[in-house]
């Protein structure tokens, strides 16, 4: 007998990324009602949990680490991308942004753009790309991660001064 199901599967967010870091992917997300789900045994039910934020400079991986997916039966909704990393004093390389349901932030980076400032992609249909970092010479911050429901906030140059 066919049941109704009303379902929502929300994975594990992305670690952001340190030094300069972009912040992590959210879960990929998925709902769907279905009128007509039949299942006959159990159903496979995984919690993805959150990924880690990158470790401490000079001991990679220093981007974010990947969200654990989440899974409803044959439903898999995948976990955030990792936020990118930003090189520091002591010559470790710049690591970027990855892929997940939401992509990772591209991190700030000093001087010449390279890869590290590039935010990674959302998966279709689950989430959205994160937003760049930015390359400067006295400032350089992350971008946001993706979201489920928008991109990810590209870093900007602002100076704040409090007096």
């Amino acid at each position: 007998m066919p049941l109704n199901v009303n379902y929502l599967v929300v994975a594990g967010g992305g670690g952001g990324g340190c030094r300069h870091g972009g912040g992590g992917g959210a879960g990929g997300y998925r709902t769907i009602t279905d009128n007509s789900y039949s299942a006959s045994g159990a159903i496979t039910v995984t919690v993805g949990t959150g990924g880690a934020g990158g470790t401490v400079p000079g001991a990679p991986p220093l981007r974010g680490s990947l969200g654990l997916d989440s899974v409803f039966g044959t439903i898999t909704s995948v976990g955030g991308g990792g936020g990118g990393s930003g090189s520091d004093s002591g010559g470790t390389a710049p690591d970027g942004a990855t892929v997940g349901g939401s992509g990772g932030g591209g991190a700030g980076y000093p001087g010449t753009p390279t890869t590290a400032l590039v935010a990674a992609a959302g998966t279709a249909g689950q989430g959205n790309a994160g937003g760049n970092g930015l390359e400067g010479t006295s400032h350089y911050t992350g971008g946001g991660g993706g979201g489920s429901g928008a991109v990810g906030g590209t870093a900007t140059d602002v100076v704040v001064v409090v007096v």
